[in-house]
């Protein structure tokens, strides 16, 4: 029987402590009150427009006639301004946006060809603003990427593809898209993985400590792959019911062996 009590001793113990504790979920645990966090970024790392990349370009003046003829799509609006919902999926955005070709240019109505590839946002859009300025006066420009996806997968409660229609987002941002984190994830390992010219390129991130404002992967680049790693106790907590049952059956089983042998 002593050996049955410590059998039961040290499985009690692997219970007791492959249980998880709440701080392991803590986002920046080790942020204070009036934490003052030096050499931050002091702007978000801009996106350089290449080809495939998809973009919304609006060209208004006061006059409705010329809106039509730089805007052929304008005439789809009705009153409501409800033709504006054709940018609101990544389907409707792919038909109606323009797309940089692989000379990294976009075709414009009545503008043209404008090489834009190369540029961030602002300077593509300053560039239309100017090949506008030559046809109209007062033209109000705006151009914006349509295509800035992040697909976030792994321990997060729903994971998917999703667009980001800011001119930037962070990973916390990301992963609040995503309903957040499951209980079952380490957010000290939460990957960034970034295509670039030379290849795919990983990050692994800490989410619990407060550097993770000091990586460049914090903010997130179109196309980003963010991939929250499990817990190495996961296995164990998915299946600790067939665990308490077992042990429950060997208390039994010990507890009659004892009382025949008695």
């Amino acid at each position: 029987m002593n050996n049955s009590l410590k059998f039961l001793f040290v499985l009690s113990l692997v219970s007791l402590f492959s249980c998880r504790s709440s701080k392991d979920l803590i986002y920046l645990k080790d942020a204070s009150n009036n934490d003052l966090f030096k050499g931050l970024p002091l702007q978000t790392t801009e996106h350089i427009l290449k080809p495939g990349d998809i973009l919304y370009v609006s060209i208004k003046t006061m006059n409705a006639e010329v809106n039509n003829l730089f805007n052929p799509e304008s005439s789809m609006e009705n009153n409501s301004g409800q033709g504006y919902q054709k940018f609101s999926s990544p389907n409707s955005a792919y038909l109606y946006g323009f797309e940089i070709d692989t000379d990294g240019i976009i075709k414009l109505p009545t503008l043209g060809n404008i090489k834009v590839a190369g540029l961030i946002g602002a300077q593509a859009e300053s560039i239309v603003q100017k090949k506008a300025d030559e046809f109209i006066n007062d033209a109000i420009v705006k151009v914006k990427l349509l295509n800035f996806k992040i697909t976030i997968t792994g321990e997060v409660r729903n994971p998917g593809v999703y667009y980001n229609y800011n001119n930037s987002i962070t990973v916390i941002e990301a992963l609040a898209l995503a309903n957040g984190n499951t209980d079952f994830a380490t957010i000290k390992k939460v990957m960034i993985v970034r295509k670039t010219a030379d290849g795919n390129q990983s990050f692994m991130l800490d989410l619990s400590s407060k550097n993770i404002f000091l990586s460049e992967a914090f903010y997130l680049h179109p196309n980003d792959y963010v991939i929250v790693q499990p817990d190495k106790y996961k296995n164990f907590q998915l299946n600790s019911q067939a665990y308490s049952l077992m042990f429950s059956s060997v208390s039994l089983l010990l507890a009659v062996l004892g009382f025949v042998l008695r």
